[in-house]
């Protein structure tokens, strides 16, 4: 039986939060990385999953790019990753 669209759109938005989890955890735990290596990192296969949700945690303030394409958690993003308990 196919998944109904609102399961479909459930299982879409739980995929882009934990890579939004993800994505955070790395740049806190191993400091400053660069755009272009996140991206290569959590999206291998090249699907372009990975660049709205860089772009999504750069619009709501967790992550700050500088302009050498340089990537780091901002005090936000901090919060927001124990919040969820996620130290």
């Amino acid at each position: 039986m196919p998944l109904s669209p609102i399961k479909k759109y459930a299982r879409l938005q739980k995929k882009k939060r934990d890579l939004e989890r993800k994505v955070l955890a790395h740049v806190k735990k191993n400091g400053t990385c660069l755009y272009d290596a996140l991206s290569i990192r959590f999206d291998p296969n090249h699907t372009a999953e990975v660049q709205p949700v860089l772009r999504g945690l750069k619009e709501y303030g967790y992550i700050d790019v500088c302009r050498n394409k340089k990537v780091t958690i901002t005090t936000f993003g901090r919060q927001q990753l124990e919040a969820k308990g996620l130290k």
